[in-house]
């Protein structure tokens, strides 16, 4: 038996043992916690720093050597205007425009000057330089001498919304890469996610005192002041979470609030407090601008109006005339966008800009130069189809502005096609059997000719014969090559890629195959004869026709095609040359097997219907390199982009001193001894 003592001894022990042990796990607590502590820290530091990390790409813009290249573009969309250096400044869709006092244009910058792109898209001054938005590449500032070209890689944004200059700083505001600021010197984001700014599609800034308003396209409104984020959205109390504009309001409307957001659905006001209230209930508002101690508005559905909350609000169904919309001199149904500048209000439309006196009682807006646009003026800018007719005019077809018809050479503007049937152009073909041109559309085909050549003679959709109305492509070829069966027309048998499926249509009787007849796909991109055989480029593979059977399918899985998609075929030189979405150009070989040129030019997406052969040449339209042309005879590649209207090069046409580039922001044409 153990005595008392050493019992005592034994629990005083025992007590020594726990309280150590108790010590060291609190100690170990502590210390585990402090390194967790101090790893979320890390972390989180490690986060911001991420978020705020910021690579830009910064160089001189010099004009390239570009002799033989000459530019046909649409100007008279107006984004921004700003003062500089003496001069007035007009960012465009067809370049920057440089006016004098006068009115008359002193100089104009585009892509033959060196500028990246042609879409401008804000002006800010700052610091002594000229800041210029563009909408595919990223940020210039012109010191007016010469442009430097920033390019934003990290985030990745390339199209800017909108530019202020703030006491210290330049706001630039992207649609794909949130808010970036510069300060002469070098590009910082304070406001980005880790600060509390999830948002990358800016659309509206304002510099107020010390505050930052920031509008953007799908989470509302922020607000940056004394380091801290904000985010006011559609719980507290704002009309849509699209914000369209912002503005400071005038005196006479200060009992509202200080700041005017709009909205797709309203406007409200906001306090400095952060307290809203309603201004106007007027939807479809594309922007605010004060002037004359007026607050106005920009309307999508054209026009512009004075606020008044007196009598805008009450009503919002009223008739325009009833609003007090004002349309005198401006484009009927253009949207608008409002804007003062030199004490005037501006109508910023895509028919070009106008201005009035906001104090006078006479509400006609005047252009502002009847000469924004080039000596070669289009009327859209995103081409889509070019092709010449019998009396070599150019033929040119866009996204959603119908046709233009511009003389032999591309030097002057004849006419422009606006009928409804073909107002979204996929493709246009020329039937030179009965002197007419076909055109592809999302609403079916038409055939025009006439005795001006631009009267539509016949009608092919649906109710007609055709498989589907959403032709993409069409060809012509001999009876034999499309459908033997058929009798013998008096014109070439009409092909049309559409879809829902192929129709053929010869001396007026249409058939049709689907992928229930054995195609690989009903959608279909492109069509092209070669002898007795018709090939059909599908989402599905490259499918090969002999009359109405299907001898085989062409895929990745049994051919070395590059990639299924197929959206575009020429036939050229006794090859099929073949344009893929993602993996180049392939030719099919008069053996009937499938090379590529990946080796030579890598992979890349060919356009919709964009492969012309001209003298030797195969001509390639890609989506982000610009035109690629390729030597049969020396089997060699070329590619040009300098100079180009955009390196998304959507349709091309050949003649016989010329190519004709199309692209998203007007039409390039190169003389072939360029090559």
């Amino acid at each position: 038996m153990f005595s008392f003592p050493t019992k005592l001894k034994n629990n005083r022990a025992l007590a020594v043992g726990i309280l150590a042990t108790s010590v060291f796990l609190v100690l170990a607590f502590i210390l585990f916690y402090f390194l967790y502590v101090r790893g979320r820290i890390n972390t989180e530091r490690s986060n911001q720093a991420a978020a705020a990390a910021i690579l830009v790409r910064e160089s001189k813009l010099r004009a390239p050597a570009l002799d033989g290249i000459s530019q046909c573009l649409n100007a008279s969309r107006i984004c921004a205007v700003d003062r500089f250096n003496g001069l007035q400044f007009i960012a465009t869709s067809g370049g920057l425009i440089a006016l004098d006092e006068s009115g008359a244009i002193k100089q104009r910058y585009t892509t033959l000057d060196g500028l990246p792109d042609n879409d401008l898209t804000a002006l800010a001054v700052f610091e002594e330089r000229l800041f210029i938005g563009t909408a595919t590449a990223g940020l210039l500032a012109f010191d007016g001498r010469e442009f430097t070209h920033y390019q934003f890689e990290k985030p990745r944004a390339a199209h800017v919304t909108s530019l202020a200059a703030a006491p210290g700083s330049l706001l630039i505001g992207t649609i794909d890469g949130g808010l970036f600021e510069y300060d002469g010197a070098r590009f910082t984001r304070r406001i980005n996610g880790a600060s509390g700014g999830d948002f990358v599609r800016v659309t509206a800034l304002l510099p107020y005192e010390s505050r930052i308003y920031i509008g953007t396209q799908d989470t509302g409104l922020y607000l940056w002041r004394e380091a801290t984020l904000e985010h006011i959205s559609t719980p507290e109390g704002l009309p849509s979470p699209h914000v369209t504009g912002l503005v400071v309001l005038p005196p006479r409307l200060s009992d509202s609030g200080k700041i005017a957001v709009a909205t797709d659905f309203g406007i409200v006001t906001l306090t400095d407090a952060n307290e809203m209230k309603p201004l106007s209930s007027r939807p479809n508002i594309t922007s605010l601008s004060v002037a004359g101690n007026k607050l106005w508005a920009g309307l999508f559905t054209g026009g512009v109006i004075e606020v008044n909350p007196e009598s805008n609000a009450r009503n919002p169904r009223r008739s325009a005339a009833a609003q007090g919309v004002q349309h005198n001199g401006l484009p009927a149904s253009a949207p608008t966008t409002v804007f003062t500048f030199d004490g005037l209000l501006w109508a910023l439309t895509p028919q070009g800009a106008f201005s009035r006196d906001p104090e006078s009682a006479d509400q006609t807006f005047r252009p502002i130069s009847a000469r924004l646009a080039s000596n070669c003026a289009l009327t859209g800018s995103h081409i889509t189809a070019l092709a010449f007719d019998n009396a070599g005019r150019l033929w040119v077809g866009y996204f959603d502005q119908g046709i233009d018809i511009v003389s032999a050479g591309g030097g002057e503007l004849i006419t422009h096609i606006a009928d409804e049937r073909v107002k979204e152009v996929n493709f246009i073909a020329r039937d030179d059997s009965v002197g007419r041109m076909i055109v592809a559309s999302s609403r079916g085909a038409v055939a025009l000719g006439g005795a001006a050549g631009v009267s539509i003679v016949e009608a092919f959709n649906h109710q007609t014969g055709l498989v589907n109305d959403s032709v993409a492509h069409i060809s012509l070829a001999d009876p034999d090559a499309a459908a033997p069966e058929a009798p013998q027309p008096h014109g070439r048998a009409l092909i049309f890629a559409t879809a829902g499926g192929l129709t053929t249509i010869s001396e007026g009787r249409s058939r049709s195959l689907t992928a229930f007849h054995g195609l690989a796909s009903n959608h279909l991109y492109a069509s092209a004869t070669a002898g007795s055989k018709l090939y059909l480029g599908t989402l599905a593979g490259l499918v090969e026709l002999e009359g109405s059977r299907v001898l085989r399918t062409l895929k990745v899985s049994n051919s070395r095609l590059s990639h299924d998609w197929v959206t575009a075929l020429c036939a050229a030189s006794g090859s099929l040359f073949i344009g893929t979405n993602g993996g180049g150009v392939d030719e099919l070989l008069p053996t009937g097997e499938i090379t590529g040129f990946s080796d030579e030019i890598g992979k890349f997406e060919v356009n919709q219907g964009a492969l012309v052969f001209s003298d030797d040449h195969l001509y390639a339209g890609t989506t982000d390199r610009g035109l690629l042309i390729y030597n049969t005879a020396t089997r060699r590649w070329t590619r040009i982009n300098e100079g180009l209207t955009s390196s998304n090069v959507t349709a091309i046409a050949a003649d016989d001193r010329f190519i004709y580039v199309g692209a998203l922001n007007g039409l390039t044409r190169i003389e072939k001894r360029a090559w």
